[in-house]
């Protein structure tokens, strides 16, 4: 019981603590950059082939933008901040129907993560160098990107999935309205779609390619994601 309730006073301190720079204005547009370091794309989500469902093809290190607006509570270590992000990534190989034949393929997604993110600044920052955590959820709107044979199978749905992040980050004050944060993020991001081709067939090379349907498939994201942000305060 009394682990359990320093545990407890330790995950409130940061809440309870006076802000160290109570002149700190309260609103601040970020504009961020950030890289990601892998996700998984699953073809064949529903397949009754155990083996099928639990495929995947790893898309790995690939760089997105996003937007985040921030409010800093008064008098506070508290800030709260919303945010979307856009993401889109694609990786390419090729499939051999034949010996004779060689298909181009071109696989990946797109996504944009809205999330509501709560910020605990630790009382050891300054005036200048700022250390801090943070935790929250989103909501993720996306679809998958599919090429086969130069066709491509557009999506029929938009994919949607809900999901938690947590983070880590510290920040230099430049001046009083302007600052560079530098995070480290992990995203459970989640969503499924689908997606299919127009015509059942196509001509490539002076052949005829069937066209299969692509159907439903999952995106997973797993990997760490940093993030380099400028911060704009007013």
């Amino acid at each position: 019981m009394r682990k359990s309730g320093l545990l407890y006073l330790l995950a409130l301190f940061p809440l309870l603590t006076p802000r160290l720079n109570a002149e700190d204005r309260s609103f601040s547009v970020v504009p961020k950059g950030n890289f990601t370091t892998g996700s998984q794309l699953f073809p064949f989500p529903n397949s009754s082939n155990p083996f099928d469902r639990a495929s995947f093809i790893a898309i790995e290190d690939f760089f997105g933008v996003g937007l985040e607006v921030k409010y800093q509570i008064p008098e506070t270590n508290i800030a709260l901040g919303i945010s979307a992000d856009y993401i889109r990534t694609t990786t390419s190989f090729t499939k051999r129907p034949s010996l004779s034949l060689t298909i181009p393929v071109e696989d990946g997604y797109r996504v944009i993560p809205v999330e509501f993110t709560a910020y605990f600044l630790i009382p050891v920052s300054g005036p200048t160098w700022g250390v801090y955590m943070g935790g929250g959820m989103g909501a993720y709107f996306g679809n998958r990107i599919y090429r086969y044979a130069n066709v491509e199978a557009r999506s029929t749905d938009i994919g949607h999935g809900f999901g938690i992040h947590v983070l880590g980050g510290v920040s230099y004050r430049i001046t009083e309205w302007f600052s560079v944060n530098a995070e480290m993020k992990f995203r459970d991001l989640q969503f499924r779609t689908s997606n299919a081709f127009a015509a059942s067939e196509t001509v490539f090379q002076n052949r005829v390619i069937t066209l299969s349907q692509p159907g439903e498939s999952r995106v997973h994201t797993d990997g760490m994601i940093f993030q380099i942000g400028t911060a704009f305060s007013f």
